[in-house]
């Protein structure tokens, strides 16, 4: 059996997709282990699976600074492996592929391809790059791991639940005496990714209307998404608050049960396109010609301004940079009735 340690920090979303990618090549590789070195808190996307083995690194603890690097590097050694795999790309897994390096073992890494992005941002290229999960494909082909041929396949549902989380949602499903779900993800990181919160409310009551047996449930996190989901909770009977109700593995458990799932481009968008879930995603500053689309989606799931009535789009890779218009139009001039289109509604 050959060990491959695979490096993967954050952000949340993007450690997610790599198991698009691991399935892929562990179904391909039977002869081959992952160790999955990743934040602890993102261990529920790789458990119950024999042959992904998460090392949990604690970069504000042990693994912190210089030393705590060379802490994780001897950790990391004590698997002997064959292959060190940077999925990454940071300061940390440079630091690390050194070590590794000195002691006889090559690392690999991620090309994430920036400068295709900053041409895409810029106009100059109206071409994809490649999605992010072929990116991290093609680093298991420079390593000789798999074959060159090989593409990402789609292995849904690619998280797996435990039947203690299972018996959880049933029991939770049970008492609120519910059926069909419809997920609804309102938030991200950054505003240029974020539809106006009213046209949300606006969704949700041609929602009640077209699926009146359904219950909506409102994914988010922290205090102040609570708050916000909350209100919008008290206003309409079917729709369900679950900020800081479920744990991770719950919440991917319950995203499975959903009918279809409305998002931005955000973590719980790829987190129901790898449940194999329907997604109906709304687009902003950013675009799916970066490669961050939602795996295994048609383009007619996806809402958004064309480029051609806004040419600023997509202006950021990640939506951080402020609108140059200053109307944020490509999100406001998206309407409810469109994504309900897009729903097929």
């Amino acid at each position: 059996m050959s060990t491959a340690v695979v490096f993967r920090f954050s952000a949340m979303g993007d450690v997610a997709l790599t198991m698009a990618t691991l399935a892929t090549v562990l179904k391909y590789r039977h002869d081959l282990k992952i160790v999955m070195v990743t934040r602890k808190k993102f261990a529920p996307f790789f458990a119950h699976n024999p042959r992904i083995e998460v090392f949990p690194c604690d970069f504000d603890g042990e693994h912190k600074g210089p030393g705590g690097l060379i802490r994780l590097f001897r950790q990391l050694m004590q698997y002997q492996p064959d292959y060190i795999l940077d999925l990454h790309q940071n300061i940390r897994t440079r630091f690390l592929k050194s070590l590794f390096l000195l002691s006889g073992k090559k690392g690999f890494t991620l090309n994430k391809h920036r400068v295709e992005k900053k041409e895409i941002i810029s106009g100059k290229r109206l071409t994809p790059v490649k999605h992010v999960c072929e990116q991290y494909l093609d680093v298991f082909k420079t390593a000789g791991i798999i074959e060159e041929s090989l593409h990402v396949e789609n292995l849904t549902p690619l998280f797996k639940t435990s039947e203690e989380t299972r018996l959880i949602i049933d029991r939770w499903v049970r008492e609120e005496k519910a059926e069909h779900f419809i997920g609804i993800a309102p938030f991200a990181q950054h505003k240029g990714k974020i539809w106006p919160l009213d046209r949300y409310e606006k969704l949700i009551e041609l929602l009640r209307e077209k699926y009146p047996g359904h219950k909506i449930l409102l994914f988010g996190g922290g205090q102040k998404e609570g708050e916000l989901l909350e209100n919008i909770a008290r206003k309409y009977p079917n729709a369900q608050n679950l900020v800081s109700r479920f744990s991770l593995e719950e919440e991917l458990e319950l995203i499975s049960r959903t009918e279809f799932f409305i998002s931005g481009d955000t973590s719980n968008m790829h987190f129901a396109a790898l449940m194999g879930v329907k997604v109906i995603s709304i687009w902003g500053a950013t675009h799916t010609l970066t490669g961050f689309g939602p795996l295994f989606q048609p383009e007619e799931n996806k809402t958004e301004i064309s480029k051609e009535i806004l040419t600023c789009r997509p202006c950021s890779v990640y939506g951080k940079e402020p609108c140059r218009r200053g109307d944020y139009a490509c999100l406001t001039w998206i309407g409810p009735e469109k994504v309900m289109a897009a729903s097929g509604a």
